[in-house]
């Protein structure tokens, strides 16, 4: 596997692309970079970039193992983001209906001085959502 099919397999499996960043850094993402004479595959987080998890010559090992590392997490994707608990539940009832699992991860008031209720899928559910009208 090269970089362009492992941009398109991750993209269909559903990471989220703010978990990640291929041949460049992100914060507070795992990236995969070649240094120009070996592929790495690191954290960085605030701009400090963690030792290397995975490191070869190979792009396709390095696309592989990448794949696999990224595979293995759940990547939230946030769909919806609601005024009241009555619309957030009525985007969840749509979301179901499609075939997804929605998550909910509701901000108190405590934090932005009103509520905010939070609808999320993970994984390939975003592609069953991606066009629902809000």
């Amino acid at each position: 596997m090269q970089i362009e099919e492992l941009k398109r397999r991750l993209e269909a499996e559903g990471c989220s692309p703010m978990n990640y960043a291929i041949e460049s850094r992100s914060s507070d993402a795992y990236c995969l970079m070649h240094d120009g004479h070996k592929w790495e595959v690191f954290y960085s987080e605030r701009g400090l970039d963690s030792d290397p998890i995975f490191s070869s010559p190979s792009e396709a090992d390095a696309c592989s193992f990448f794949l696999s590392h990224m595979l293995k997490q759940e990547h939230w994707h946030l769909v919806g983001v609601f005024d009241s608990e009555l619309e957030a539940k009525a985007y969840e009832r749509e979301v179901i209906r499609l075939g997804a699992t929605p998550i909910r991860n509701d901000l108190p008031e405590t934090i932005l001085g009103t509520a905010k209720f939070r609808v999320f899928v993970a994984g390939r559910d975003i592609h069953l959502v991606r066009n629902i009208n809000r």
